[in-house]
């Protein structure tokens, strides 16, 4: 299934800027810069999909886990300033009330 999937990036004109030719024991291979190679059982090959794509999902979901924090903070933030808009405004209906 990789060989496939390395055809057809091949293939793709979008993708020429990512695959890079690596070179592992003599051996060349066409992958992303990040997909590692290594030897295992005796054989020089890029890593299985299979991991590739976990190693990948697992860094998105770092990110996301960044960016949620994030936006958790920010929505504390608005809150906060939503409840000091509403003091400040409860506080300009009584003095308008007062003063006349």
């Amino acid at each position: 299934m990789t060989g496939a999937l390395l055809a057809w990036a091949a293939d793709d004109p979008s993708t020429k800027d990512v695959a890079v030719d690596k070179t592992a024991e003599q051996l060349h291979f066409k992958v992303p810069p990040d997909w590692p190679i290594e030897k295992r059982g005796g054989i020089m090959a890029p890593i299985p999909i299979e991991e590739y794509l976990a190693r990948k999902f697992k860094s998105l979901e770092a990110q996301l886990q960044v960016i949620e924090q994030r936006v958790s903070g920010l929505d504390l933030r608005v809150r906060v300033l939503e409840e000091a808009s509403k003091k400040q405004q409860k506080g300009l209906r009584s003095s308008e009330q007062t003063s006349p």
